[in-house]
């Protein structure tokens, strides 16, 4: 049974165990299946799958699918059949999530260059 057609927000770098991954659907799924594939993507298509009581997710141009479960659901996808979510405010959700979504990144990017100061300040001294 199909759960989710959507799309990554953002960049997608492949299957990397553990990873959580964000769907325009305002879904939210982590990887379980000890998996370490690189193939880098802008948004790429999604289709998130039930198969009795397991997860899957595959995601196009990867050639496989992968066990993942649930992070967050979203209230629209708990109570809409997956191809039916369309109207008013499911763009406004795809746009918070891009912003949720380039604020862990901006963050990240931060702590970084807060440790490489960090370094700096310790070799100099």
């Amino acid at each position: 049974m199909i759960c989710s057609k959507s799309y990554v927000v953002g960049q997608f770098l492949g299957y990397i165990g553990e990873e959580e991954y964000c769907l325009g659907d305002g879904s939210t799924w982590r990887i379980i299946t000890p998996i370490y594939q690189v193939r880098r993507k802008q948004r790429p298509r999604v289709t998130v799958y039930r198969d009795e009581n397991r997860y899957f997710m595959s995601v196009k141009g990867m050639g496989s699918d992968v066990e993942v479960e649930p992070v967050y659901l979203p209230k629209v996808m708990l109570e809409t059949p997956a191809g039916r979510r369309s109207g008013p405010g499911i763009d406004d959700l795809e746009q918070q999530l891009e912003i949720a979504h380039q604020t862990k990144l901006a963050l990240r990017k931060w702590r970084a260059y807060e440790e490489s100061i960090k370094q700096l300040e310790e070799c100099s001294a």
